[in-house]
């Protein structure tokens, strides 16, 4: 058995981002989360908002999780399309602005362990939400519901 203990990284909530009808809770994950710049935020908050996927036309709900790597940044945009799927873009900031992860592979990487914790507090969340009657008040129950702590 290795004694050695994997790293932690902290995620830490942002609030709501919204893009349209569109609204995101924001996560930051990190080892030290004090090492996301304002600046690769807003590159990454001008991604979404130009993103092909065009979040401004669509009335969804969802979570983005900004995961410093290293040095570099995968910005992971998840929507749940008002159903039980979880829909979801992934970028990488490798050239310095964010652009879409090219993952055009039949066997491909979801969610690492430190994303993993996100997800899953954002599906117990989405699980709850879909219980419900979908109102505004609902709506903004879900939007309020955010993790944070230690993965």
């Amino acid at each position: 058995m290795n004694s050695t203990a994997y790293p932690t990284k902290h995620a830490s909530p942002q609030g709501i981002f919204a893009v349209g009808n569109t609204r995101f809770k924001w996560y930051n994950l990190a080892k030290d989360l004090e090492n996301i710049t304002q600046s690769e935020i807003e590159k990454a908050k001008f991604c979404i908002e130009n993103a092909s996927e065009n979040f401004h036309d669509k009335d969804d709900l969802g979570f983005v999780i900004m995961h410093r790597c290293g040095e570099n940044y995968l910005l992971l945009v998840c929507t749940w399309r008002s159903e039980n799927e979880l829909w979801e873009s992934v970028y990488f900031d490798g050239s310095g602005d964010f652009e879409v992860w090219d993952r055009n592979k039949i066997h491909l990487p979801t969610y690492c362990v430190w994303e993993m914790g996100i997800v899953y507090h954002e599906s117990k969340a989405w699980k709850t939400f879909l219980g419900t009657e979908r109102t505004d008040n609902n709506k903004q129950d879900y939007l309020q519901d955010f993790f944070e702590g230690e993965v």
